[in-house]
C-alpha cells in the first residue's frame, strides 16, 4: 500500500467513527425521551382513571341529591 492508500484508509476509518460516535449519541438522546414520554404516558392513564371514579362519585351524589329532593 502507498501512502495515499493509508491517508484514505485512515480518513475512511476516521470518519466511520465519527458517524458511529453521531449515531450513537442520538440513540440515547432518543432513548431518554421514550422514557420521559412513558412516564408521561403512565402518569396521564393514572389522572384518567382518578377523573374516572370522581366522575363516577359525583354521579351518585347528584342521584342521591335529587332523591333527596323528590
Amino acid at each position: 500500500m502507498s501512502i495515499k492508500d493509508i491517508i484514505w484508509v485512515a480518513g475512511i476509518l476516521i470518519l466511520l467513527g465519527t458517524t458511529w460516535g453521531m449515531t450513537s449519541q442520538r440513540i440515547n438522546a432518543m432513548e431518554k425521551d421514550m422514557d420521559r414520554i412513558e412516564s408521561a404516558l403512565i402518569m396521564l392513564t393514572k389522572m384518567d382513571s382518578r377523573i374516572a371514579v370522581i366522575e363516577t362519585e359525583v354521579k351518585n351524589i347528584n342521584k342521591k341529591l335529587d332523591n333527596m329532593n323528590k
